[in-house]
């Protein structure tokens, strides 16, 4: 080949490089730069029956959708990746997905599918049946990535509402419905308060059941039609309490009850406009309950 043939055939390979490259530059500014996404799960300090040392979540699979485009399978810490959920409270929580690259853009879904689930108890594991063997959970939730910058997104796997029990002492079973609140991380909002021993004293008891609602209709206080949110159990040793992980600029209404047979020992209602984004609310203007 003689010397202006080869110059002629290098000049071809680099137009054809700098079309791609031309291709490429133009695909990403049509499309968007790329940003990079976080998942975290968690979980309150649930209500559960009392001998439950730990619950084993396994999961299997996540996915988070486009805004009118489709699904993208995102990578888990490990695959499967089992996690005691009983472990994730106070406001800890564990890796779900390490930060991956997406485009950038709005999306509006997340998929994740559990594989099984198990209860320690008294010290013996219990299975968990879970509906269709494979339980694959689809839940709407908007939230957008921007270009260069990583969105941080918490997952509360809400225990004291996904998981029944039944069977009696002898024979405990349980069923996995899953409940899931999900918030950009950094703009959860909380709850916090403190029953004073004189409480738990004059309903002689050592427990108390502290429920959110989310109030639906703004009423000031609850009414029919108000969605639980979330339950925790306090108890006279440890009367402090916080509840982590609410969407913010929502109204709630939290009830107290000492008496599981009479009416709420305390209930207070929330504004949305006093839980703004990464938001403290102090029950009964910060005093003991």
């Amino acid at each position: 080949m003689t010397r202006k043939r080869v110059f002629k055939s290098l000049l071809a390979v680099l137009a054809v490089v700098f079309l791609i490259g031309c291709e490429v530059s133009f695909f990403v500014a049509f499309n968007g730069g790329t940003s990079k996404l976080f998942v975290r799960v968690t979980d309150a300090k649930p209500a559960l029956p009392h001998g439950v040392e730990a619950v084993f979540i396994t999961f299997e699979e996540f996915f988070v959708h486009k805004d009118g485009g489709k699904w993208y399978s995102l990578p888990l810490f490990q695959t499967p990746y089992s996690v005691d959920l009983l472990k994730l409270q106070a406001g800890r929580t564990t890796t779900l997905v390490q930060p991956a690259s997406l485009a950038s853009g709005t999306y509006d879904r997340i998929r994740m599918s559990i594989s099984s689930a198990a209860v320690l108890r008294d010290g013996r594991f219990y299975a968990v049946a879970i509906p269709s063997g494979n339980l694959v959970i689809e839940k709407g939730f908007y939230f957008d990535l921007r270009d260069g910058r990583t969105t941080d997104l918490t997952i509360d796997f809400d225990l004291s509402q996904s998981l029944a029990a039944t069977g009696s002492l002898s024979a405990y079973s349980y069923e996995l419905n899953p409940v899931l609140h999900i918030n950009n991380t950094e703009e959860a909002a909380a709850i916090r308060g403190e029953i004073a021993p004189e409480t738990f004293a004059e309903y002689d008891t050592t427990e108390a059941m502290v429920t959110v609602f989310m109030d639906k209709d703004l009423s000031g206080g609850f009414s029919t039609g108000d969605e639980e949110y979330t339950r925790i159990v306090v108890v006279e040793d440890n009367p402090a309490f916080s509840i982590f992980w609410l969407v913010p600029e929502q109204g709630y209404t939290v009830q107290i009850e000492m008496d599981p047979t009479g009416p709420p020992a305390f209930e207070q209602f929330i504004f949305p406009a006093d839980l703004q984004k990464g938001v403290t609310f102090l029950l009964n203007q910060s005093s003991l309950i």
